[in-house]
């Protein structure tokens, strides 16, 4: 027997620990709330954003919008929570939540779309939370 199947038994077992570790938590905890009545066009729709720790500890966050139609992104928007709508052109940052109103178009009525909020925290990565939504009349 050679000196070097010890070692190579071991770099198996190795490789075996790895794969059947389980997966990590994630570093944060990003939640986006919705009231559960589908949007209404020309109407506000408050949701509440949300970037903590796992044990609730709230985190500095930058978040923006996208909207997806048929899994491909056809818009980008930023948050101006109390400001007029539209007028912000960055990722918006907030400690822990923050509460915005968005507007919908006329012409978004009936389209089936995804709104998707993108948290990123420093440092801990990015979480993408997406709702399904149809905007009604």
């Amino acid at each position: 027997m050679s000196s070097r199947s010890p070692i190579l038994g071991l770099a198996a077992l190795a490789a075996t620990l790895a794969v059947a570790a389980p997966a990590q938590a994630a570093p944060f905890v990003g939640r986006v709330s919705t009231p559960k009545a589908q949007p209404r066009a020309d109407h506000g729709w408050v949701i509440t954003v949300t970037a903590r720790t796992a044990s609730g500890r709230n985190l500095r966050a930058t978040a923006f919008y996208q909207f997806l139609f048929d899994g491909q992104v056809v818009s980008t928007q930023y948050p101006s929570p109390g400001k007029r709508a539209g007028t912000a052109h960055r990722p918006y940052g907030f400690t822990g939540r923050y509460r915005d109103t968005l507007l919908f178009p006329a012409r978004a009525a009936g389209i089936p779309l995804t709104l998707r909020v993108v948290i990123r925290v420093a440092g801990k990565g990015t979480v993408k939370v997406d709702r399904k939504i149809r905007v009604r009349r």
